[in-house]
């Protein structure tokens, strides 16, 4: 199956996510440009450079997280090889041992996602800049900050 042209721009989004959600921090890897090129800024964090942002993202893969994207759209050129999209989302993190109990241990937040991306040369689109606006929060925020 082939992806559209603005399909293949969000699939660089969505195989950061599901990377994280899955637990596998390859998937992740293969949607970002890992070059000093690539930038995140976001929850108090302004991070430049594959290797520092790659520390971040690697305590994400120490819990249990759900993210739930709504609403992209993309914004992309014919014949581009650089894209911008937009995006909701609705992120959970929680402790791994805090998965099945009975009380909410959890940490929710609710930001809205402003991302630049590069076509690789392979053909695949990968993130340059992230840039998540957090809109508020609920919850343990040590899980991720602490």
């Amino acid at each position: 199956m082939t992806l559209s042209p603005r399909e293949a721009v969000a699939d660089a989004l969505h195989r950061a996510i599901l990377g994280l959600d899955s637990n596998n921090p390859t998937l992740f890897s293969s949607a970002c440009l890992q070059t000093e090129e690539m930038l995140w800024i976001g929850g108090g964090f302004h991070i430049t450079g594959w290797l520092a942002i790659k520390q971040l993202f690697d305590k994400l893969f120490t819990m249990v997280t759900t993210h739930t994207i709504t609403n992209i759209r993309v914004d992309l050129e014919e014949g581009a090889s650089e894209a911008h999209l937009t995006a909701h989302a609705m992120s959970y993190h929680i402790r791994p041992e805090d998965a099945f109990a009975e009380e909410d241990t959890s940490y929710t937040a609710s930001s809205l996602y402003d991302i630049g991306l590069v076509r690789g040369e392979e053909g695949a689109w990968r993130i340059r800049r992230w840039e998540a606006t957090v809109l508020w929060t609920k919850g343990d925020r040590s899980i991720i900050h602490g």
